[in-house]
C-alpha cells in the first residue's frame, strides 16, 4: 500500500505531465514559504496557476476536490502572495494569478493506475480571506 506521501507524489508527477501537454510551463514544484506550500506552480501565456494536487482512490469516500478545506486555500494564497513578492511581480499586472485545483483518481488505494482526472482551473476565489492578490 503506498503511503500518503509517495500517493501525493504520483498525483503530482501525473498532474506536471498534463500540464506540460496543456502547455504550461512548470515553474515550481513543491514551493514552501515558511509552513506553507504549494504543490505546483506552472505559467501559461500571462496565468501564474497556483496549484493544489490532490489525489485519491476511487474507491474513497469523497472526492478530491471535496478534501481542499478553506485553511489550506488561505495558505496557498499566503505562499501565493510570497512567491510573488519574492520574484518583484507582485501586483504588477505582468501576471494574472489564478488558484487551481488538480484531482487525479486512482484505481485503488495504492495504485498507481490512474483512473480519471479533472484539472479545475480558477477552483476558488480569494474572497474572504485577511490577504490581499
Amino acid at each position: 500500500m503506498a503511503t500518503t506521501r509517495q500517493r501525493g507524489t504520483l498525483g503530482e508527477t501525473f498532474a506536471c505531465a498534463r500540464l506540460l501537454e496543456d502547455g504550461y510551463q512548470i515553474l515550481e514544484r513543491n514551493w514552501r514559504s515558511g509552513k506553507n506550500e504549494i504543490d505546483l506552480i506552472a505559467k501559461k501565456e500571462n496565468v501564474i496557476a497556483f496549484i493544489e494536487v490532490k489525489t485519491r482512490s476511487q474507491t474513497g469516500w469523497s472526492s478530491p476536490a471535496q478534501s481542499l478545506t478553506r485553511g489550506q486555500q488561505r495558505r496557498i494564497l499566503m505562499a501565493a502572495v510570497a512567491y510573488l513578492r519574492g520574484r518583484g511581480i507582485y501586483n504588477t499586472g505582468a501576471f494574472q494569478p489564478r488558484f487551481d485545483l488538480f484531482e487525479v483518481v486512482t484505481a485503488c488505494a495504492g495504485s498507481p493506475e490512474v483512473v480519471r482526472y479533472r484539472h479545475l482551473t480558477s477552483a476558488y476565489n480569494t474572497e474572504g480571506f485577511d490577504v490581499f492578490i
